[in-house]
């Protein structure tokens, strides 16, 4: 059995934790399924932050990492700081890249490297990290070096670490395992979906979000590189479901739970 906690991320509900009442029924949702370990994503924003601290400890939910709005993150980092720490969860992530700095290419990587800086030394102040979220736009090489290797070389390893996608390294064409290995000890979460290949008219396909036992991603090795290389959390991150998605999720939970119970670990030491 492998040292892993499966997690539900709630972007795959996103669509139904817009009111308090909604966010409420979904945690108990996930509480009942027995999970107890969320990542918050898309979370209603006109929800009050005690409400939703409140539903945390009412249902002894855990918070493992968030995805913040970038403006937050940049223009209202000591409320975000505060927010965290009232649900217990030290880790501010990134969801996406935002076309402000995506647009320009290598100059908008780094010009992103340098204005996150600071809001990593200041959560490094108060006993936090951020957290980036990798899609497959990392993967673009610009003058030999691919972004996504520029954020693991050229950022602070200490209070940058990084939240790897299982599907979106299989459809970016990269060793996700090797990548596991470049962030060892800077990911305490990562994202786990399946990669379901859908026929297409002309005999073409589609790799599309699947859920996890229905595609084609071999979980066993990379969930054993993940727990040796210091990954805690597995969050569960379904973008698409082609049916209901508590369905998918259930699933998917139950099938993660089995892969971590019957999966033996690697030799040596966790890093």
């Amino acid at each position: 059995m492998l040292d892993l906690v499966p997690a539900i991320q709630l972007f795959t509900l996103r669509d139904y934790i817009q009111t308090p009442e909604g966010f409420e029924k979904t945690i108990r949702w996930v509480r009942d399924m027995g999970c107890d370990t969320v990542q918050f994503s898309r979370v209603g924003p006109t929800i009050p932050p005690d409400f939703i601290t409140n539903v945390v400890k009412e249902y002894d939910m855990k918070v493992c990492v968030s995805h913040s709005p970038m403006q937050r993150i940049f223009h209202d980092l000591p409320a975000l700081i505060r927010e965290h720490r009232s649900w217990g969860c030290d880790s501010v992530g990134l969801g996406n890249l935002e076309n402000v700095y995506l647009d320009d290419g290598y100059e908008g990587y780094r010009r992103f490297i340098d204005d996150i800086a600071p809001v990593v030394e200041e959560l490094k102040k108060n006993g936090m990290t951020f957290a980036y979220h990798s899609h497959t736009f990392e993967f673009v090489e610009y003058h030999g070096r691919r972004m996504y290797d520029m954020l693991v070389e050229d950022t602070d390893p200490e209070g940058f670490h990084f939240i790897q996608d299982s599907f979106w390294f299989k459809y970016g064409g990269l060793p996700h395992e090797t990548y596991l290995e470049k962030v060892a000890g800077r990911m305490e979460v990562m994202h786990a979906k399946d990669f379901t290949m859908m026929l297409m008219p002309m005999g073409r396909f589609l790799g599309e979000t699947g859920t996890i036992g229905e595609g084609n991603i071999d979980y066993p090795p990379l969930l054993r590189t993940a727990a040796r290389t210091g990954v805690k959390t597995i969050a569960i991150e379904q973008d698409r479901c082609q049916r209901d998605p508590f369905d998918s999720l259930r699933d998917a939970f139950h099938e993660l739970k089995r892969l971590i119970e019957e999966t033996e670990p690697e030799g040596g030491d966790r890093v």
